[in-house]
């Protein structure tokens, strides 16, 4: 296998470099050359990725690394949450996620969903409504919006990261 090596002003510090709230100069400088377009897209894929599983190591770690239950929760949460916000006034008017409806959602087996529901019930994580709706339980909900809020400036950290390799990118092409 014939590796090449690349030249000095194109090493970057990678992985430090996604830790950081802004692209060195130094990389800026160096995706500015017209060799290094495969670096400059290697580092936005970086970026992506790095938000990506930063994202689901958040919401894992409620659940011991249960990827199925992190992924149930989300979409728990993301189906009414101004009626969960108003879970305590008059949930039952609302038509919330059921284990039907998220079997539907997700591709997994009804089975699979009811069960894993069931442990989330037991562990205080979602509540189930009378009329057999589910929720985000009301004294989780704000722990969950943190982390729901951490990802957010995440999100927004690494889109102005993005948009600044992007702009570097389309100065090296002119």
């Amino acid at each position: 296998m014939n590796k090449k090596i690349w030249p000095e002003v194109s090493k970057c510090n990678y992985p430090a470099c996604l830790l950081q709230d802004n692209i060195p100069e130094y990389c800026l400088t160096a995706f500015q050359q017209t060799t290094t377009t495969t670096l400059n897209t290697a580092c936005r894929v970086a970026q992506v990725n790095h938000l990506y599983t930063t994202q689901v190591r958040m919401q894992t770690r409620l659940f011991d690394g249960d990827l199925i239950k992190a992924y149930l929760l989300s979409e728990i949460s993301s189906r009414h949450p101004v009626a969960q916000a108003r879970h305590k006034i008059a949930a039952e008017d609302y038509a919330f996620s059921n284990i039907h409806s998220l079997s539907e959602a997700t591709g997994y087996p009804r089975e699979t969903v009811r069960r894993k529901i069931l442990q989330m019930i037991e562990s205080g994580w979602v509540t189930r409504l009378d009329n057999g709706g589910l929720l985000v339980n009301h004294e989780k909900q704000a722990s969950y919006h943190q982390i729901l809020l951490a990802q957010a400036s995440l999100i927004a950290q690494t889109a102005a990261k993005l948009a600044r390799l992007q702009s570097t990118t389309l100065v090296a092409g002119t």
